[in-house]
């Protein structure tokens, strides 16, 4: 369903009018208790941030982002036989009744509706204070807004929900991309007027300022507003807070220096489910493997090769995977984290605001810093479209096998169907957007009618 009350470890969010009437057991905390102290809101948060590692379209598993959207797209190749559930994202061949489909909706609303408890909460309470309250208001702006963003560009039409009130959201009405673009944005400035530049985890594990700016810059990027999304991303590029990793196998080590935020792996020794799901040591794969058509884009000597891509021979065959992640078993300690936003990204999206803008020597001067980094000669074209394809490529080996990044650019360029459709059979205009849950539609009727296509 779309709203069920959100159980933490302890049931936090519960407004259940004859739960709050009884005395809270001694190992319990009821709603209001919650925002009593700054402790017991970070456990909130913690759920969420737990949620978003385990079960949401952040999930490095095979049922996040990454994985699926890797094959929706062309960037991974299922091993013939494998996965069933699978093979319908690799043929485009999704249904509304799709268990991953409702999974992604479903969690991401819960995790919406554990945010706006936040707010609601964290606003009436009389003993946190002001600085608290303005850092635990940011977080909960900036993942509501977050959240709301991968929903619509999965799902397109969506209910944007700002409130608890059940009674409300169960009747809710999917909005126009355009409407809910706005309250993102909306969100993301309370969002980055509320944090501060610090990093209160040592590891960059909680959204801060500059995160927000990511996003903000990234929304700005897929909105085609350049000059905000040039604002935005040199505000982080210029502060100086992250720096580019010259050593192209520390990129996403826990401690690497471009990092903006990552979440934590959830228990100490362990290390990321995007390891375990892309990394084979033996042939046939067990799962998939990466495309010839993302290998075939990649250009001779490119460092991002030798560092991000490993391969297992068997016989006379070859199969390359994902290795950016590199620690598929426990270790000591925790080295890897689950990296949502990286500086690279913000490099390019200035590179690309910068051509849009016709300032096109920034804007090879920003992509050339990714390019020398992976051992690549320079971008000297003056040609604004020449420079616009080398960016949207350079985002393709930059940025491939993280949560959906391939998809979303060919998606918002309008390159879809052109460079999908000659390789994928069945791959039609609708295939731009998921359908929507039908379960949902059954509860809620005026969430009608179902995307195109289902």
């Amino acid at each position: 369903m779309l709203w069920v009350t959100l159980i933490l470890i302890i049931p936090v969010f519960n407004s259940c009018e004859d739960f709050v009437e009884v005395d809270s057991p001694n190992n319990q905390l009821n709603g209001s208790d919650v925002f009593e102290n700054a402790d017991t809101v970070d456990a909130a948060f913690a759920h969420i941030y737990s949620q978003l590692r385990e079960n949401a379209f952040t999930d490095g598993s095979i049922s996040g982002l990454s994985y699926l959207m890797g094959h929706y797209a062309d960037e991974l190749t299922l091993y013939s036989g494998s996965l069933p559930s699978v093979k319908t994202y690799t043929n485009n061949t999704v249904l509304p009744s799709d268990y991953t489909i409702k999974k992604w909706w479903d969690t991401s609303y819960n995790l919406i509706y554990a945010t706006n408890s936040i707010l609601e909460g964290v606003e009436n309470s009389t003993t946190l204070t002001l600085d608290e309250k303005s850092r635990f208001l940011g977080e909960a702006y900036f993942l509501r807004g977050f959240i709301h963003f991968y929903l619509v560009n999965l799902y397109g039409n969506i209910p944007y929900i700002e409130h608890t009130d059940y009674s409300l959201n169960s009747s809710v009405l999917r909005l126009e991309e355009s409407e809910v673009y706005t309250k993102i944005i909306s969100d993301l400035l309370q969002a980055k007027s509320l944090l501060t530049e610090d990093d209160t985890t040592f590891f960059n594990l909680k959204p801060n300022r500059f995160v927000a700016s990511a996003l903000l810059s990234r929304v700005y990027l897929y909105q085609e507003e350049w000059q905000m999304a040039l604002s935005e991303s040199l505000e982080i590029i210029d502060s100086g807070s992250y720096n580019l990793n010259s050593d192209l196998s520390q990129v996403f080590v826990k401690t690497s220096t471009e990092t903006l935020w990552q979440l934590d792996s959830g228990f100490f020794g362990t290390n990321t489910k995007e390891a375990v799901t892309f990394i084979f040591v033996s042939g046939p794969p067990p799962n998939s493997y990466l495309s010839n058509f993302l290998l075939n884009d990649f250009e001779a000597g490119d460092a991002r090769f030798t560092n991000w891509v490993d391969s297992v021979s068997e016989g006379s065959e070859t199969w390359y995977l994902p290795f950016k992640y590199k620690l598929n078993v426990p270790t000591g300690s925790t080295e890897e984290c689950s990296i949502l936003f990286r500086l690279a990204e913000l490099y390019l999206i200035s590179a690309e605001a910068h051509a849009q803008l016709g300032n096109l020597s920034e804007a090879k001067n920003l992509l050339n810093v990714i390019r020398d980094r992976a051992m690549l000669t320079s971008i000297t074209s003056n040609n604004q479209s020449e420079i616009l394809n080398a960016i949207l490529k350079e985002r393709q080996i930059e940025l491939f096998s993280e949560l959906g990044h391939r998809f979303f650019d060919l998606k918002r360029k309008g390159r879809a169907n052109d460079i999908l459709s000659p390789i994928k059979p069945n791959w039609n205009t609708t295939d731009l957007l998921l359908p929507i849950p039908d379960s949902e539609l059954l509860l809620n009727p005026n969430l009608l009618p179902q995307n195109d296509g289902y």
